[in-house]
């Protein structure tokens, strides 16, 4: 049944994941204990996820135990808006999956399908197996992370076709991997902006992953000695710079013997950024985070293609990963996320970060103890917020609701609903909205 509240109090949905920080030192785990008086935090267990909206791959519920999803369903045009719904083909669900992530180990090396991808990846997996359990949606999925700790790193898309040449020529065990050596020298001889660098990069990355493990031991333990023994001088002036000694010896430690290393390292753009810094990773990229706290947002979907970067048992089809590929190889500083001060922002407290996609933007309210921000106009869609630091008190504009929210509590906002947030204490807020 729809409710009579303008705010929704959600307990979140919690993901032990094996990249994620173990126990207390999770941010997810602790946001979820904030809400879900049932979850007891497992010191021993890696926590790498907390979903706060409606997919049933980790489905956020009411306090009262009501599943977000049926309550949208009871009432989409309510809880989505009309223009809402109808923009996003008339489907009872949020048209974004607002998360957060904290993890020390690198997850895996993937990327999403786009929407013809990921209906054919469904119609194969259902009339393999009678059922959908890897590919469970017909969406795609682009995504956004925000870092929320003091430092994010993590590898988003191929680098600079002249950053991957320097690579082929200055780290032998890369240069071992490659045993079609016309096909090296013609990408080597390649103007770096070019359609035939493009295509012989996407060559080189599908022979690479195809790398046998008894040629993928042998050049690690191989690489890893030299780093050992010369630190980022063995990667030569560009490993120098961008300290890529330190992110191999951590990489092969997570994943020893990894394919994966291989790809992130020397073909995919490292990326460190800092707190509220973003980046977004379109349909189709590749990517791996490595390590940090975050929050995430993505298109509604939980469709992954993964290769490398983790168990055999865990990894898809090669051939489907390397075809699905963007290989539009740029520097990430390109996938930055751009942000300015909202103009429904009435007191100048929240920024807009702005996603190059149609399902969500994201908002991020920052407040001095005492100090409030005024959304007097609302917002016209579905909106779910999060408390990362301190305690705010939520109001409505005419005053007749009120909700107490501490660090890592969330709530959904219904659209049109005018509101405040007060800072008791110095005090963030993020959250993701879309609007018809």
């Amino acid at each position: 049944m729809p409710s009579t509240s303008s705010f929704i109090r959600l307990s979140p949905f919690v993901q032990p994941s094996p990249y994620g920080k173990k126990g207390s030192k999770s941010v997810a785990a602790r946001f979820a204990t904030a809400t879900r008086k049932d979850f007891k935090i497992d010191e021993e267990q890696p926590y790498g996820e907390m979903w706060m909206g409606d997919h049933p791959n980790g489905m956020a519920h009411t306090l009262d135990g009501q599943s977000l999803g049926s309550l949208i369903e009871s009432a989409p045009e309510e809880y989505l808006t009309s223009a809402v719904y109808k923009r996003f083909n008339s489907d009872p669900h949020l048209p974004f999956l607002f998360k957060i992530l904290s993890f020390d180990k690198a997850l895996p090396l993937q990327a999403h399908p786009d929407r013809a991808l990921a209906k054919r990846l469904m119609a194969k997996e259902k009339a393999a197996t009678g059922k959908n359990e890897t590919f469970v949606d017909p969406n795609h999925k682009p995504e956004v992370a925000v870092t929320i700790s003091d430092v994010f790193e993590g590898f988003v898309g191929f680098r600079p076709i002249h950053e991957i040449k320097v690579f082929l020529k200055v780290v032998p065990e890369l240069r071992k991997l490659q045993s079609d050596h016309e096909t090296v020298e013609a990408f080597l001889a390649a103007p770096d902006d070019s359609k035939d660098a493009q295509s012989l990069l996407k060559t080189m990355f599908a022979e690479l992953l195809a790398s046998t493990h008894t040629e993928i031991r042998a050049c690690s333990q191989q690489l890893l000695t030299h780093v050992e023994r010369d630190a980022d001088d063995a990667i030569g002036d560009l490993g120098r710079k961008q300290g890529l000694a330190r992110v191999i010896r951590k990489v092969l430690s997570d994943y020893p013997e990894d394919v994966g290393m291989f790809a992130a390292v020397f073909f995919m753009n490292y990326v460190v950024l800092h707190k509220g810094e973003g980046i977004a990773v379109p349909a189709n990229c590749i990517h791996a985070y490595l390590e940090g706290d975050i929050i995430e947002c993505m298109a509604w979907s939980d469709n992954m293609i993964a290769c490398g970067l983790g168990a055999p048992e865990e990894q898809n089809d090669a051939r489907v990963f390397v075809d699905m590929l963007r290989y539009e190889a740029s520097e990430s500083k390109k996938l930055e996320l751009k942000h300015e001060k909202w103009n429904k922002s009435d007191n100048a407290k929240t920024q807009i970060f702005y996603a190059p996609m149609a399902e969500f933007d994201l908002l991020n309210t920052k407040l001095d103890a005492g100090e409030q921000e005024v959304v007097d106009k609302g917002i016209d869609g579905p909106a779910v917020f999060v408390v990362t630091q301190g305690v705010v008190t939520l109001c409505r504009s005419d005053g007749k609701e009120e909700e107490n929210l501490q660090q890592g509590q969330v709530v959904f906002i219904k659209p049109g609903t005018g509101f405040k947030f007060k800072a008791e204490n110095k005090a963030e807020v993020w959250g993701s909205f879309v609007e018809g």
